[in-house]
């Protein structure tokens, strides 16, 4: 894996465009989901601009205000990065985690 931030990533936009997505197919704005998960719309803004990150506890809560959890993103992920990588001719990964 390259050095730097995966903000920074080529492949972030993937992640992105799925949180982006969630969102709007569970019907809330970015107003509504703030509101359920405690959050301002401004630093929802931010998060689906890439300007801010979430960990993973974070990401936990947005994706149960918006009806969904990580083992469904996870894989939704993991399925779009594969299609990502074929297309753009980037390397897999062989370490496992």
């Amino acid at each position: 894996m390259p050095k730097g931030k995966t903000i920074h990533s080529k492949e972030y936009p993937v992640f992105l465009q799925l949180l982006v997505e969630t969102r709007q197919e569970a019907d809330l704005t970015q107003v509504k989901l703030a509101q359920k998960v405690g959050l301002s719309q401004p630093y929802v803004s931010a998060v689906e601009r890439g300007v801010l990150r979430l960990d993973t506890l974070q990401l936990r809560t947005w994706l149960a205000g918006c009806g969904s959890d990580l083992g469904s993103f996870g894989l939704e992920l993991e399925r779009r990065l594969k299609v990502f990588e074929g297309r753009s001719g980037g390397a897999k990964r062989t370490r496992k985690i």
